[in-house]
Parts: C-alpha cells; structure tokens; sequence
C-alpha cells in the first residue's frame, strides 16, 4: 500500500503568524493531535498538541488561556525540523518511522508542496482493511518451508473445504528458511480447519498456554 492511497488529503493548517490560539481551537474542534505549519503550500514546521502544551507551561503562572501565551504565535511553538513523507512512499515505511521516532503523524510532500498528513490511525485503518478484521473469521497460523508449491497447496485445501480465505500476512518463521502465514478464513468451524490442515501435513502454531 501506498502513502498517498492513506493519508488524509488537503489536512487542516496553520501559518507561522497565526495564534497559538487559532491553532488551540483547531486542534480541539476537530480532535486532531498535529498541524501542518505552511506558507502558501510549502510546509515549513509542524505543531503538536505536546507542543501547544509545553508553550503554556513555559508561561507564567496567571497565563491562562486567552491570555499573553495564546497570543503567541505559531511560529514560536512550532518545530521546524520534521520528518516527512511522499504519496509514492509506502505505508511501512510510514509505520517504521512513526514506530522508532515516537510519532504521531507524518507531512506528506510532493515536492515542497504538502498535499497530506498520514497519522497512527490512518496506518490503523489501512491494516484493519488489509487484514479484513471487520468480517467473523477463524484464525489460524500456518508454518511451512519458504516453498511456494507449499503455500499453493495450502490456499488448495481451504479450496477443497469451501472455506474462503479472506486474507493472508506472511513473516519469517524463526527458523531458517520456515515462514509463518497468518490466515482469517470465512468459517467458525476452528476445529474442521485444523484437522483438514494437519491431515495435509501442515504444521500448526499452537497458542501458548497461560502459566
């Protein structure tokens, strides 16, 4: 999946002139946690809800809302040196970066131009649809060697059991060479799955028993 098919087109903004306030009653309004800071279409910093927080409590202690704090503008509250992304980008790329930074949200640029922001939850979403979780399914994991053939004969036995399989994630098993699908599949039959995969020799990943 792609970035610009996730991330929230033509995002809400903020210039670096406007009010901490304005941007305040931005981020509470529509429950956003970022905002793109631009000139014209170019982005030049980014503005948290962390950040708007850290500016009231460098304030004095009788600043209140409103007052000199909120008058400030953006552009002293805003970071300037942001992470960004491009629509063509991939969405794990947005979720390796989200992940090891310790963001929330990421500038989509084409060029210098911001033409969206991809958050936690867009990524959210996009696995949610990936995996299909909306619809009842059964899951199972599935290990087998790094053999297509295999994997072919595997989606055939569900095949052969009228079961439709609703989507499949592939990682590397521990073991050399082995790989781990993790599959929903269109029934809450669990125990007919089982027996038809291990009578195809299929070695199941059994959950671990609670201590």
């Amino acid at each position: 999946m792609l970035v610009g098919k996730r991330m929230t087109r033509n995002p809400k903004t903020v210039s670096p002139d406007d009010p901490l306030s304005l941007a305040a009653g931005i981020l509470r309004e529509h429950r956003f946690h970022h905002l793109p800071v631009v000139e014209g279409d170019r982005l030049v910093g980014i503005l948290s809800d962390a950040d708007l927080r850290n500016a009231s409590f460098a304030a004095m202690p009788s600043d209140v809302e409103g007052g000199p704090t909120w008058d400030r503008p953006v552009r002293e509250a805003m970071r300037t040196e942001v992470w960004s992304l491009t629509p063509e980008d991939s969405v794990e790329d947005a979720l390796l970066i989200l992940t090891r930074e310790k963001f929330g949200a990421l500038p989509v640029l084409s060029g210098d131009r911001l033409v969206g922001i991809i958050t936690r939850a867009d990524l959210l979403n996009a696995f949610v649809d990936l995996l299909d979780v909306n619809e009842v399914c059964f899951c199972v994991d599935v290990t087998f060697p790094r053999n297509m053939a295999r994997f072919e004969e595997l989606i055939d036995t569900f095949a052969g059991m009228g079961v439709e399989v609703r989507s499949v994630l592939i990682a590397p098993q521990g073991e050399i060479g082995a790989l781990n699908a993790h599959l929903r599949v269109a029934t809450i039959d669990g125990p007919a799955v089982r027996r038809a995969l291990r009578s195809r020799g299929f070695t199941l990943s059994e959950p671990i028993s609670s201590l």
